[in-house]
């Protein structure tokens, strides 16, 4: 992403990149408006929630839960597909369907809107470049924005919904999920109808399973997975964000302090991933006596514009495929849990099978569409460099120093003599 020189420090910045507090983490970043309008179809709310509207998001998941529970809109759904088309007009309650309709068309439509409109807003916190505060300590908790592995964030979600936002620093995201989660599953007996399905009694796991709050799961799961995978991948680049400023800031500050090289002088560079140890290794140079006008940090350019499938906690980029893959889950799985609801193997089984195919088939599409420019996974790479420069004495403490704070790789540099 490029950057802007921030001009002033003390600007108040008009438009914020991010904020960091004990309640969570949350950053102005940019979203596909088509796959943040397809989160609110799923499940309205949704949409908001992952562009980071969170109080709009959990203001119409209640109401969803509300009003369709009211409508008695999943069992009817469902019905529908299995072709009881007049059975499932009997279940439906008329008065709380119409109320239904409007609120459902305008949480597409805002969310929609609001992926717009935060866009836009990104690229304007680019070009002011503002600083973003990387951590908040209050007596209740103490928030750090650090680097964290996306997919140990997506593994706690596939565990536990809700997890996940927990792992990634969201507490109030967190606990909403986990809570309606454990709420939506007590009613619809799922834990119940769980182990039914794998011990093996499909019949007593159909039976005794809530349509209405059942297919309100498959959705609630594949999102908050998703979710918590792109909350770690946002975190992570507003933490590179956050310190290619602090760096470029600093190098601007001590750059016409630089000191006189002398024979004796030493020459290092060396290269970090973005992590707090690149700004651990800085103090650690300067305890050892050089001056922090001697120390240089500086942030490379990407130029690896080319989306990935992976994304991994030395390597995002926020543009991997697996938006249609998330997609594919969460329409599959439905239908997974509808027909699963008259098929042998029970709703449970349908589901996953539903989960897994349509991952895999909506991978597929992403792969199709996208062939010629996907990266299967991603390296650790270089992304910030280093040069210090200090009296040859220190060469084997220097380098130690760069060892033990995870330096990808160094290079002293041979003396040079001017020509005569």
């Amino acid at each position: 992403m490029p950057h802007q020189k921030f001009q002033s420090a003390a600007i108040k910045p008009r438009y914020s990149k991010g904020q960091i507090s004990v309640l969570g983490i949350n950053s102005v970043y940019p979203r596909t408006p088509w796959v943040t309008a397809w989160w609110s179809v799923v499940f309205p709310g949704f949409g908001h929630m992952f562009v980071g509207k969170y109080l709009h998001g959990f203001v119409l998941v209640i109401w969803e839960l509300v009003v369709n529970n009211q409508a008695n809109l999943n069992r009817g759904i469902a019905l529908s597909f299995h072709g009881r088309f007049e059975e499932a007009t009997a279940q439906l309650n008329q008065d709380w369907v119409l109320l239904y309709v409007a609120v459902y068309v305008y949480s597409i439509w805002d969310s929609y809107r609001n992926a717009v409109e935060i866009n836009k807003s990104h690229v304007l916190s680019e070009i002011e470049d503002a600083p973003v505060t990387p951590s908040d300590v209050s007596f209740f908790d103490i928030s750090i924005l650090d680097k964290k592995n996306p997919w140990v964030g997506t593994i706690w979600s596939i565990l536990s919904p809700g997890l996940g936002q927990l792992y990634s620093g969201s507490t109030v995201v967190g606990t909403f999920v986990l809570a309606w989660w454990i709420f939506v599953c007590h009613k619809a007996v799922a834990i119940r109808s769980w182990l039914y399905s794998f011990l093996g009694d499909f019949d007593g796991a159909a039976a005794i399973v809530d349509w209405q709050w059942f297919l309100f799961l498959p959705s609630m799961y594949v999102f908050a997975v998703y979710q918590a995978y792109t909350s770690v991948n946002e975190n992570n680049i507003l933490f590179d964000i956050e310190q290619v400023r602090y760096l470029r800031v600093r190098a601007e500050q001590l750059g016409h302090l630089r000191s006189i090289t002398e024979n004796t002088t030493l020459h290092v560079i060396a290269t970090f991933e973005h992590s707090p140890f690149v700004e651990m290794v800085i103090h650690d140079i300067e305890k050892l006596g050089v001056p922090p006008q001697n120390i240089v940090a500086l942030p490379l350019s990407n130029l690896d514009s080319q989306p990935h499938v992976i994304d991994t906690i030395h390597r995002v980029d926020g543009r991997s495929m697996l938006d249609g893959a998330m997609v594919g889950a969460a329409i599959f799985m439905v239908l997974g849990t509808i027909y699963g609801f008259v098929l042998h193997w029970g709703p449970v089984i349908w589901a996953l099978i539903g989960l897994v195919g349509g991952f895999f088939l909506g991978l597929a599409v992403e792969f199709a569409l996208n062939r010629k420019k996907i990266n299967l996974s991603s390296a650790p790479k270089s992304e910030v460099v280093l040069e210090v420069t200090c009296s040859a004495t220190l060469q084997a403490q220097l380098i130690n120093v760069l060892k033990k704070r995870k330096a990808i790789g160094l290079a002293v540099m041979p003396k040079r003599y001017p020509v005569t």
